[in-house]
């Protein structure tokens, strides 16, 4: 690490005194923070926060959400409602702050960003056994205490720099989005209603409908605003297939943007049709003053966002209280590096978690947050035949020729239990895909329980549920 002055001599002083380090007070970093420490660990954390800030970071506190406002869905037929079934088991302390931070949001778990964080600030606080250093780790460890690397893809250009020096390679990256936050009041609601897709009498999102004609328009417009370019002259515009700007999906045909973003499934006009396209608001406080646009993450530039968007129906005086911006984010070839502990296999007191490990998904970062602290407290046996098991398997164990970030899914699941239970596999053959989904979920939820009953001792189960 690098120190100045003072700084570097009361963090001398201190580094006499801890068993583990993480380096980014992110939702990974914040996560495992708090399990070893509720484990009795004396943990260092370091965040650059609030002195320097990345391109997409606005917060000053600890586990900022950068893009959308929502852990998604919460059922667990669902691959994101799965994972956040077993992090429960676990006794996951973000997953129970961000209930507490909770907004409207359907069948999703969405907060308020800004009480999110300063949960998750409070509870790295009232940790006795960790230290909160907010100084900038320009570069890697030269010592052997385990530390976690969790600084997110968005880490400083100095510290990201020493880590390729050390991995012998350059990092990979993809080019990610936000999306605009508007201001209520500054709509003419009369051209929007609210309502959940399938729910009837709910209030969670604001919907704005949209005919043919006005969809065109609005896709014609997109197209032909000015963007913003890549980093470096060369470098190519890589997106994340999960969440792509609105731009790269205009550009694919017509009718794409309608059937994802702006898909109009579920919902039914006053005059019983349906509409052609639809755009969806969700609350991004409490207070509901603020909303952001689901899914339009962009890279128009601001001046032509608020161009196009003040064009849509009800939208001509739209205040913003923040407009999308497309930012670079960088990770590691997790396969080529980390072996199944999510650990170095050059420099073993090294661990990494979150989105710097191919890793995408707020829910998928704390899990593995919570999955490299078991490891780096020598919970060695973790069992794959479960969400975070097979996503930390893709991690490790995709051709490294070919790595690209993934979201968890049951697929990544499936394809593992072909290997290890193929008699099991063969019951699914038949079932639908909610039934499938069931299934799977069961079983994965009983493999850890069983797990978590045999190996693990009742406080680490109990603590943070």
């Amino acid at each position: 690490m690098h120190f100045d002055g003072k700084e570097k001599k009361e963090a001398r002083a201190f580094m006499k005194n801890f068993d583990f380090r993480v380096v980014g007070a992110g939702l990974a970093g914040s996560e495992a923070a708090l399990v070893l420490s509720r484990e009795g660990a004396r943990v260092q954390l370091w965040e650059q926060k609030p002195k320097k800030f990345s391109a997409a970071h606005q917060l000053a506190g600890a586990a900022e959400l950068v893009c959308s406002n929502s852990f998604k869905s919460e059922e667990v037929e669902n691959a994101h409602g799965l994972m956040k079934a077993e992090l429960r088991l676990l006794g996951s302390p973000l997953l129970q702050l961000a209930k507490l931070s909770r907004v409207p949001g359907g069948k999703a778990l969405s907060v308020d960003r800004e009480a999110f964080s300063q949960k998750v600030s409070e509870a790295l606080e009232a940790q006795a056994n960790i230290e909160w250093i907010r100084e900038e780790a320009s570069e890697l460890p030269q010592d052997d205490v385990p530390t976690l690397i969790a600084t997110g893809p968005l880490g400083s250009e100095s510290l990201m720099k020493s880590l390729e020096t050390a991995l012998g390679s350059e990092s990979l990256y993809f080019y990610d989005a936000t999306a605009p936050v508007v201001e209520l009041e500054s709509l003419d609601l009369a051209h929007f209603f609210w309502g959940s897709r399938y729910t009837e009498d709910s209030t969670d999102y604001l919907n704005l409908p949209l005919d043919k004609e006005q969809y065109l328009e609005f896709r014609h417009d997109i197209l032909g605003a000015e963007k913003v370019p890549a980093q470096g002259v060369d470098e190519k515009l890589q997106f994340f297939e999960g969440c792509l700007p609105i731009e790269v999906l205009a550009e694919r045909g017509e009718e794409v943007l309608r059937y994802s973003c702006m898909k109009p499934t579920g919902f039914t006009l006053e005059d019983a049709s349906r509409p052609y396209a639809l755009i969806q608001f969700r609350r991004e406080k409490a207070a509901g003053d603020l909303l952001s646009m689901v899914g339009f993450q962009t890279r128009m530039k601001w001046p032509e966002q608020a161009r196009v968007l003040r064009k849509l129906p009800g939208m001509a005086n739209a205040d913003f209280a923040r407009m999308g911006a497309m930012h670079r984010n960088q990770f590691i070839n997790s396969p080529q590096h980390l072996n199944n502990r999510l650990q170095s296999k050059s420099f073993p007191q090294l661990f990494f978690a979150g989105q710097i490990t191919g890793s995408e998904g707020y829910t998928e970062a704390l899990a593995t947050g919570h999955f490299a602290a078991l490891q780096m407290l020598q919970k060695l046996s973790f069992p794959k035949e479960t969400a975070i098991g097979s996503l930390v398997h893709y991690l490790v164990h995709s051709d490294a020729r070919y790595f690209q970030p993934m979201n968890f899914n049951f697929g990544l699941l499936s394809s593992l239990l072909r290997q290890t239970d193929s008699e099991w596999m063969k019951a699914l053959r038949r079932r639908s895909k909610r039934e499938r989904s069931k299934m799977l979920s069961d079983y994965s939820l009983g493999r850890l329980q069983s797990w978590i009953d045999s190996e693990m001792t009742e406080s680490r189960v109990v603590l943070g549920v």
